[in-house]
């Protein structure tokens, strides 16, 4: 049992969280910057096709810097902020269809990088006695 317990930590979720959202995104983003017909028809719907490769290739740097410990907060901020892009024109232009999805990816990026980064007990937390 204790072998078990050794793997089923809060740090181990939040890998587990993090991959599936870098997934998630790095797939929509790849789809954006080959620009299938899907997200062309999306992006010309919202009048914003000069800025399709754009966000794609946002969302990759985002992606990038959220699986790499030392820029996993700025990759939770950069995703953050292209998902409440994403929030905002589905409430203007969709009336609010679809508005549940990038909301839930953009927490659950700040989810997975809180799990792995403040969980673990190896991780020194800050110290203000102990600054250099």
């Amino acid at each position: 049992m204790y072998k078990m317990t050794k793997y089923l930590t809060l740090e181990n979720l939040g890998w587990v969280i993090l991959t599936i959202v870098s997934l998630m995104l790095g797939m929509g983003a790849v789809s954006k910057i080959v620009g299938t017909q899907e997200m062309v028809s999306n992006f010309e719907f919202m009048k914003l096709s000069d800025y399709r490769v754009l966000v794609g290739i946002g969302e990759l740097v985002g992606v990038g810097l959220l699986l790499f410990p030392r820029t996993s907060a700025f990759g939770a901020i950069l995703i953050s902020c292209f998902m409440s892009g994403a929030v905002m024109a589905h409430l203007s232009l969709m009336g609010g269809q679809g508005v549940f999805s990038p909301i839930m990816v953009g927490l659950l990026a700040w989810v997975g990088h809180s799990l792995r980064e403040y969980s673990s007990p190896l991780r020194p937390y800050y110290d203000p006695q102990n600054v250099l």
